[in-house]
């Protein structure tokens, strides 16, 4: 059902862009204009990390794997195993890097109505349809969103190693942040959300 209604927004997007009438400077304005690349990337790259950080919150939090191997030491002492969460695994998480950009397929480049902010909005959420849609004009290219998919693989290639660090840690949280901003500075000239803005303002004031 997922795939069918998904593909039926993609056929309905590609009509649009074919049957419209070509639209002049002045019709188009903010709102039709495709996204730039960088903001592009920036988006893509939180939606994949929070994609990611979705996965991993749905792991059994008790759920350990054994890690390690019976090698001999330089005493010439067998290692152990040991257990940690699977969560916190590498095979979890490179398997989790793997599979993420397919999740991309989900998603659609758009433009918000009233601003013309760019979105890569998720056309399916987990209780259904994204009531998001109807606030949005989607961005009408004829590459079926494959381009998103592409940018989230350059996004895990190039900083597998940090993503792996991050969600090691005992607490994971704005991922998105950390690494689309402050490490990859694919959305370092992105306005923050308000949210952020809030939360930074919070911890300013804690430490006076």
């Amino acid at each position: 059902m997922k795939t069918d209604i998904r593909a039926y927004f993609l056929v309905a997007i590609g009509l649009t862009a074919v049957l419209a009438p070509v639209p002049t400077n002045s019709q188009m304005g903010d709102i039709a204009r495709p996204i730039e690349s960088k903001e592009l990337k920036c988006l893509v790259c939180k939606a994949s990390m929070a994609e990611m950080e979705l996965a991993a919150s749905k792991v059994d939090r008790h759920k350990k794997v054994e890690v390690g191997d019976y090698r001999l030491d330089t005493t010439g002492e067998s290692k152990k195993k040991k257990k940690i969460l699977y969560a916190k695994s590498e095979m979890f998480l490179t398997e989790m890097m793997e599979s993420v950009c397919d999740r991309m397929d989900d998603y659609a480049k758009a433009r918000y109505k009233k601003t013309g902010r760019p979105v890569v909005l998720k056309m399916m959420t987990e209780g259904g349809m994204n009531p998001e849609m109807s606030n949005v004009n989607f961005v009408q290219e004829g590459d079926l969103n494959k381009t998103l998919k592409h940018l989230c693989l350059e996004v895990v290639e190039d900083y597998d190693e940090e993503i792996i660090r991050m969600f090691q840690e005992d607490v994971v949280k704005d991922t998105d942040i950390r690494l689309c901003s402050q490490v990859a500075n694919y959305c370092r000239d992105q306005p923050v959300d308000e949210e952020y803005e809030y939360e930074q303002g919070e911890e300013e004031r804690e430490e006076l």
